[in-house]
């Protein structure tokens, strides 16, 4: 790692050359349609990539504690605040295979994804958990990349859903990593919805996003940055496989106590919510830090998935989430906490409503889907749509 005098050096001697990249001004590319920009996303020239992300993250939550009492790397706070990310995935293969390691200054955490299999990596504690990909785990890890969160708006589902009350435009170019890349910017006309607009850059040769960035309605600084600080369209099988160290603890993760098809849809356009059962926020706060002894409960539920994934957050974390909690509003449909981005609404019957929504619009939403949800549509959903767009 460079020390800081070595760091100052580095950007006075690469100062000239920066200087000159920005005067090159954007690049130049042949022009492209929204919708032939979107094809291009959904079928990208490679299924490997890797690299080292930038993430930025200001959706309004207060500031998150750090987990554990020596300070070391963990991602529950990646909700917030300015960090470095290494990931690698390859869907090359029969199963999809991912790493997405949480770096700091003096460790790291690391999640490995084999097909449904699932290694966490706590190299602060030498702890390595090992449980299986579920519907909640894997919705959390569809956020690891610039590449995954585009899904979220530009998977054909998203286009399809999102149409009619939606710009899109392909009229600019920018730099990404070194790489050329087309910019879609799409903007929603829709009421009820906390997003203003969403950017994402486009490598020009391979059609694999490598930054993303969600504006709040009204805001010009946005509240989720994704973006690739350095980038290789490969990825080295033995960075995506996992095998604990000698002398390190491993614990095997008892599945957790989730419904059938614990996660839903529910709502429409740009202020539908994702639904999750079988979530109780007293059992969430109350299980995190629990001791895993047996003479002790293990954490179930959502609070199963959220130990597996943060250790043994303790007391920080409770402390954390009761003031979340009291912060919230009290409605007929149930507990609503929003922030500048996303509303959250805990219902009496376990199920929590996530949404970048308004909370009266989310509100709306979860009183409309009464007791009953309907299967969420995956972003990865192959139906081929034909939409009409503004360039």
């Amino acid at each position: 790692m460079l020390t800081p005098l070595v760091a100052v050096a580095a950007l006075v001697v690469a100062a000239p050359v920066w200087h000159g990249l920005a005067a090159a001004g954007p690049p130049r590319l042949p022009g492209i349609s929204p919708v032939s920009l979107l094809k291009k996303i959904g079928k990208p020239q490679t299924q490997a990539v890797s690299g080292t992300v930038r993430l930025k993250v200001d959706i309004g939550l207060p500031r998150l504690p750090k987990l554990g009492s020596d300070g070391g790397a963990d991602p529950i706070r990646l909700l917030s605040g300015d960090h470095l990310v290494r990931v690698a995935t390859d869907a090359s293969g029969p199963e999809a295979r991912e790493r997405v390691a949480v770096q700091d200054t003096l460790s790291e955490y690391d999640l490995f994804r084999d097909g449904s299999d699932l290694w966490v990596w706590d190299s602060s504690h030498q702890t390595a958990r090992h449980g299986s990909v579920n519907a909640v785990t894997s919705a959390l890890l569809a956020f690891a990349t610039p590449s995954d969160l585009a899904k979220t708006f530009t998977g054909p589902s998203a286009v399809q859903t999102l149409l009619f009350d939606t710009s899109y435009s392909t009229r600019e170019t920018t730099r990404v990593a070194g790489r050329d890349c087309y910019v879609l910017r799409i903007t929603p006309h829709a009421d009820g919805t906390t997003i203003g607009s969403v950017r994402v850059a486009v490598d020009a040769a391979t059609g694999v996003p490598l930054s993303v960035a969600v504006y709040p309605t009204g805001s010009s600084s946005p509240a989720i940055q994704a973006e690739f600080e350095s980038v290789a369209f490969s990825a080295d099988p033995a960075e995506l496989r996992f095998t604990p160290p000698a002398g390190a603890k491993v614990v095997e993760e008892a599945a957790p106590d989730l419904p059938a098809n614990p996660v839903h849809g529910a709502g429409k356009d740009w202020t539908s919510a994702v639904a999750i059962g079988g979530v109780s926020p007293e059992k969430l706060i109350s299980g995190l830090g629990t001791s895993h002894a047996a003479s002790a409960p293990t954490p179930e539920g959502a609070a199963g998935v959220l130990a597996a994934l943060a250790g043994t957050p303790g007391t920080p974390m409770q402390s954390y989430l009761r003031m979340m909690m009291a912060a919230g509003d009290k409605t007929p449909v149930g507990l609503v906490w929003s922030s500048r981005l996303v509303s959250l609404v805990f219902t009496p019957d376990q199920r929590l409503f996530v949404a970048f929504a308004t909370p009266q619009s989310l509100e709306a939403t979860v009183a409309a889907s009464g007791k009953t949800a309907t299967p969420a549509t995956s972003a990865n959903t192959t139906t081929d749509t034909e939409v009409g767009s503004h360039s």
